[in-house]
């Protein structure tokens, strides 16, 4: 005889095992419950360290807005041509002026409104107004400026205590560390964006229109935009570690950053002298690489830089300084290369005594020098640019005919001039580009 079990005497047979304790089925516990209802309170009041950093900051960062007066002097032959008169037009008579504006970001350093910014944020400008973060507008005063750094100290008049922005210390950091970039990149005030440190002591970038002399840059994937130089770069107790400077524009997630402790320094003499004297010795060094010391038969091991060329009637020639020399101590501390060789001469002032190791033919030499100074010396081997050069230093030319052009190109015209670059704030922007040849003005072959 077959015995049929209804699907309603199986759910009753099951129900008296469970209830017997024969089945056991698994139960969230109360404990587990509470646990999950902790979690879900614990992520909703959760507020992530950075929302501290911006609030602290915010009010001590600024939005720079700078504009720059160029004039043009157009030769007269030119003067009536309808090129320059439809670009440059002006009143009869007048002089031709070009507005330039430019903005950037900077931040207070103290209660009496000192702002560190980029030299390139308002190197030039004729005009400088500091917005805070409450919209007020003030016109700001340049203390002193750094093209070598590119760093620039401005001033506005006393803040409030909660608009002073403290500042780190950039030798502590480490990579990996948490990086926070403030700034106004692209006109977009007051943003915020986060990553981390990606390298320290970065240098020889071509940065700032080929890039500041004296590089120890900090790398970070923090995104640094347009608009965002001279704005700080924080870590992520709010404490200034670096000055947004430059951007990688072919690669994203790089960014670089000038050392706070490194602008300490040239601050504090910005601040007292409203200019920056470095000593100066007048050699053109170079990095001592493998292939260098291979051919100059030192050891693998010896690090230093070569003494390319002494330069005529400086502390260098003076102290004995000669061709092919290898540096390998300043003042009793190992050289590693070119960049710790500038900084270490750097950090003297003029007229400071300094000590070079040296290499020659195989043998150790001391050598001591007085430092000169790198403003007076630099002015006499520069000079200063000619006012025709200034005038038309948007737009750079070479002759159609100059050998070194030829041998690059295949122009099919035997006179002219061929444009070789074109500034982003020349008024040929846009309408004349690299590589084009003009062969008249007005009609008349050049």
């Amino acid at each position: 005889m077959k015995i049929r079990h209804s699907s309603s005497s199986v759910a009753g047979l099951v129900l008296i095992m469970v209830l017997a304790g024969i089945i056991s089925i698994p139960m969230p516990s109360y404990s587990q419950s509470v646990d999950m209802q902790d979690s879900r309170y614990a992520m909703s009041t959760f507020e992530s360290p950075f929302v501290a950093v911006a609030e602290r900051l915010k009010p001590g960062v600024v939005f720079i807005s700078a504009v720059r007066e160029r004039e043009i002097r157009i030769p007269a032959i030119f003067e009536n041509h309808p090129f320059f008169k439809d670009m440059i037009p002006n009143e009869q008579g007048a002089p031709r002026t070009q507005r330039i504006p430019s903005s950037g970001s900077g931040f207070i350093i103290d209660a009496e409104g000192y702002i560190i910014t980029n030299n390139h944020v308002v190197q030039g400008a004729s005009e400088i107004t500091v917005t805070l973060v409450d919209g007020e507008e003030i016109e700001a005063e340049v203390i002193g400026t750094d093209p070598e750094t590119d760093l620039a100290l401005l001033k506005i008049g006393p803040v409030p205590a909660d608009h002073v922005v403290p500042l780190g210390d950039s030798d502590a950091i480490r990579i990996g560390d948490w990086a926070i970039a403030m700034g106004n990149p692209l006109g977009l005030d007051w943003t915020l964006t986060v990553g981390v440190i990606s390298a320290k002591g970065r240098s020889n970038l071509n940065i700032s229109g080929g890039g500041p002399i004296f590089q120890d840059f900090i790398q970070t994937d923090a995104s640094i935009n347009f608009g965002n130089s001279g704005g700080p770069l924080t870590n992520i107790r709010g404490e200034v570690i670096g000055i947004n400077a430059a951007l990688n524009a072919a690669a994203d997630g790089i960014g670089f950053a000038i050392p706070i402790n490194l602008a300490k320094d040239v601050i504090s003499q910005l601040r007292e002298d409203g200019h920056i004297s470095r000593g100066y010795l007048g050699m053109m060094p170079r990095t001592l690489s493998a292939l260098l010391r291979e051919a100059l038969g030192l050891d693998e091991d010896v690090d230093g830089v070569f003494v390319e060329s002494v330069e005529a009637g400086t502390p260098a020639e003076d102290g004995g300084l000669r061709e092919s020399d290898v540096v390998t101590e300043v003042d009793g501390l190992s050289v590693d290369n070119v960049n710790d060789f500038r900084f270490r001469i750097a950090r003297h002032a003029p007229g400071d005594r300094m000590e070079l190791e040296v290499l020659r033919d195989g043998r150790k030499k001391d050598l001591d020098f007085v430092l000169g100074d790198r403003n007076e010396y630099l002015n006499v081997v520069e000079g200063e640019t000619p006012v025709e050069t200034r005038v038309w230093m948007g737009l750079s030319v070479e002759n159609v005919d100059d050998p070194a052009v030829r041998r690059n190109s295949d122009f099919q015209v035997d006179s002219g001039v061929v444009v070789m670059k074109v500034a982003d704030d020349s008024p040929a922007q846009g309408v004349l580009r690299p590589g084009d040849v003009i062969v008249q003005l007005d009609q008349r072959e050049i």
